[in-house]
């Protein structure tokens, strides 16, 4: 399995729960990145700015994307984390998905897919991109990388 977990593309500043245009072209690199991967499944919670990172990849892909919304609001960041990996887990060994989270629950998604401890998400870092290989046994090995315009 795969699995590429990011936090959210670029946000406007509070209240607002919309992508800057910046955060927009991240998206747009994102879709580009990851529409040739086989990636068929999609995890975000309900924020605005989780399903807009992840539209131009649904435009792209059509149909063959599922996105499943957790919430973050409902379930509260411990319960959105363990929601996700559950429900990642639980995908077949050869599926690849995308994980588009928040600076405060990246690390903990990517621990709990096995990947380890991760450096914590800065406020205005949006291009960190994590990409799990996680085995049928549950081991893992975890790249770190960057896209996008630097943050």
């Amino acid at each position: 399995m795969i699995v590429f977990v990011l936090r959210h593309a670029d946000r406007k500043p509070d209240p607002a729960d919309d992508l800057t245009p910046a955060g927009v072209k991240r998206a747009e690199l994102l879709a580009r990145m990851l529409a040739e991967t086989g990636v068929s499944v999609a995890y975000c919670s309900e924020a605005a700015r989780a399903h807009q990172t992840l539209e131009p990849l649904r435009e792209r892909l059509g149909n063959n994307l599922t996105i499943k919304e957790i919430s973050i609001t409902e379930l509260g960041a411990d319960g959105h984390v363990q929601k996700i990996v559950q429900s990642v887990k639980s995908q077949p060994p050869s599926t690849t998905i995308v994980v588009v989270s928040h600076s405060n629950t990246v690390g903990p998604i990517v621990k709990g897919l096995g990947g380890g401890t991760i450096d914590p998400i800065g406020d205005s870092e949006f291009d960190k991109l994590f990409i799990a290989f996680i085995r049928p046994t549950g081991s893992a090995d975890l790249l770190r990388g960057r896209y996008g315009a630097a943050t």
